[in-house]
């Protein structure tokens, strides 16, 4: 299948590419001129590339893809979140993706949305469950959701927006959770937390791979979509096995802050709509994959000092 990807470089892109062309289809994608591709590695070579300065659009409609991946977003960092004009310009791309699929006859457009745009809960929801964003990251998504189905049903195409929880893997941005810890561990002596009473739903980024390339496999089940892992882990148990495999002498003082106002102890994400249309998430690897992430991180932040 012709399909057109934009956000490839990026975390999540990254490995989606890989698994579209493990299942063998044809990808043209999207990028930025100065666009790392160090996460795609030989894969980088097995795609057609267009950059966001040439003229993509005519590209697009050569190509006639016969689904869209729209994975890219603008402002995904945490202080970016928060800025609404830098979040609204996203509604343009997704929009103008859409015009051309008209244009085209793409059948397939998918999109990845977020945990986010529930906001605050506790316990497992599904995808019926409200959504209530607290950011402008948040409520956006929730925009680019209501257009996306709209657009899609009154034009025929296929659209299917995939809310994803945490996610953990190598080559995600050094910000987030897991390459911090790592980081901290490898360079500090010690570290103030929580209790760490919080469970994470955290599951490897190549099963959300999976789950996201499913719409290709099946006819007729559009709509919102949770991802996330099943077997959800204690912070202060994560936190611990990887202090353990990274440097053991680190202390880690668990109490010495506190949680924030409101903190949620679990947020999770019911999977039966997923599983029982498009995809069983296999979460039995995680310690398997988490201890490639370490060993990623360690090598990766070794190389650093």
């Amino acid at each position: 299948m012709k399909v057109f990807v934009t956000g490839a470089t990026g975390f999540i892109g990254s490995y989606l590419v890989k698994e579209l062309l493990r299942q063998g289809h044809d990808l043209l994608c999207l990028k930025r001129p100065s666009s790392d591709l160090y996460r795609l590695g030989d894969a980088s070579k097995q795609v057609t590339w267009v950059n966001t300065t040439d003229d993509w659009m005519a590209a697009f409609k050569t190509f006639q893809p016969e689904a869209v991946f729209n994975l890219a977003w603008d402002g995904v960092s945490s202080k970016d979140r928060v800025i609404w004009s830098k979040q609204v310009g996203n509604i343009a791309l997704q929009q103008t993706l859409l015009d051309l699929c008209v244009t085209c006859g793409t059948r397939k457009f998918i999109a990845p949305g977020s945990q986010s745009e529930y906001g605050d809960f506790e316990g497992v929801v599904d995808e019926h469950y409200p959504t209530n964003p607290k950011t402008a990251y948040a409520a956006v998504k929730v925009a680019c959701s209501d257009l996306l189905r709209t657009f899609c049903e009154i034009y025929g195409i296929e659209w299917y927006w995939f809310r994803i929880f945490p996610l953990f893997g190598p080559y995600e941005t050094d910000r987030w959770l897991i390459p911090s810890l790592i980081e901290a561990m490898s360079r500090e002596q010690s570290m103030d937390l929580t209790l760490g009473e919080q469970r994470l739903p955290y599951l490897y980024v190549g099963e959300c791979a999976k789950a996201l390339a499913s719409p290709l496999q099946v006819e007729g089940h559009c709509g919102a979509y949770n991802i996330c892992a099943d077997n959800a882990q204690p912070l202060r148990d994560l936190v611990t096995s990887i202090r353990d495999a990274v440097n053991p002498a680190f202390q880690l003082n668990f109490g010495a802050l506190p949680y924030r106002y409101g903190q949620s102890m679990f947020m999770g994400g019911d999977t039966t709509a997923l599983r029982t249309h498009l995809y069983t998430l296999d979460t039995s690897s995680f310690d398997r994959r988490l201890k490639e992430t370490i060993d990623y991180y360690t090598t990766y932040y070794g190389k650093e000092r």
